[in-house]
């Protein structure tokens, strides 16, 4: 039987890669749904992004009509379609197709799931502010890490730091929680503002800490294999400095490879390296700083 041929291959694994994206970005506007819903709503808390934003409307609608249903998932996807917009233009396509399936998912768990606690007699505000931030967080992280996002202030996040590299998603959303942060100050008692900052806080930190797409290592291969060069350049569509070294204890011949990547990219880095040549030794510098031209390869 004759092998299947590489280029088949190739655009097979990418079609099952794509579609585990896809998976994920579900998953992950599910997590951060529920997280709003059973962790945040039912105690009275402000997420500082678009959701925080839908929250507000949805209480300004209230006080014209009482005794509306909570359409904080139908206002958020509201307020999300000129922003997708600016996805679909300016961004990139894929993200604007992950992004389409997460905020739909984001918008009907929303509807769907009843706002109430969770955990009977749990009403330790810190403890809750902690979870939920946490859960939302990892929600929100999973689908930007795989190529979309949950939506709203994320959308901003992405474009922004495409533009200015020092930016990240979780630093714009903090700059947009103060607007929710002045509404909750004024219409809300202070311990409530207080927990809320403390939950973007801690939001803000779990989405940059999944969503390692801003971290940048510096990472020095040293191998026999040549090959190893050409797959660095192909794998991460960045370039590399190598020279030819001789190992000190043995006198063999080496290739010393130098490049700078993202923590996101490293992980597919490393794999590929190593099934190259299991042999290979590579030194990582984590959380260098980068002056000069590095695009942020989000997709």
């Amino acid at each position: 039987m004759s092998a299947e041929p590489l280029s088949s291959v190739t655009r097979k694994k990418a079609l099952w890669q794509e579609a585990g994206d896809y998976l994920i970005c579900v998953l992950g506007g599910l997590i951060y749904a529920l997280g709003i819903n059973l962790l945040v709503l039912p105690f009275g808390l402000y997420i500082g992004n678009l959701t925080g934003i839908a929250k507000i409307l949805f209480e300004l609608l209230q006080n014209v009509i009482p005794g509306q249903q909570d359409l904080t998932g139908i206002i958020l996807l509201a307020l999300n379609l000129p922003l997708l917009l600016i996805s679909f233009r300016s961004i990139n396509r894929k993200f604007f197709f992950k992004t389409i399936i997460t905020v739909i998912t984001v918008t009907a768990v929303m509807s769907f799931v009843p706002v109430k606690a969770i955990i009977p007699g749990l009403d330790d505000l810190l403890t809750i502010t902690m979870i939920g931030g946490i859960v939302c967080g990892f929600g929100v992280g999973l689908s930007l890490r795989a190529g979309g996002s949950s939506g709203g202030v994320d959308i901003l996040g992405v474009y922004i730091s495409l533009t200015k590299p020092d930016f990240s998603v979780g630093k714009v959303s903090l700059l947009i929680s103060l607007l929710v942060y002045a509404y909750a100050l004024f219409t809300s008692p202070p311990v409530i503002v207080v927990y809320s900052i403390i939950f973007t806080m801690v939001y803000m930190l779990l989405v940059d800490r999944v969503h390692y797409q801003n971290v940048k290592i510096s990472v020095m291969v040293v191998s026999k294999k040549q090959e190893i060069l050409p797959y660095i350049i192909e794998e991460t569509q960045r370039s590399a400095t190598y020279w030819q070294g001789h190992g000190a204890y043995t006198g063999a011949d080496f290739f010393v490879i130098n490049t700078v990547v993202s923590k996101y990219e490293l992980l597919r880095l490393r794999k590929g390296i190593l099934e190259r040549d299991p042999q290979a030794f590579l030194i990582e510098n984590n959380a260098v700083n980068v002056t000069g031209y590095f695009p942020s390869h989000f997709f």
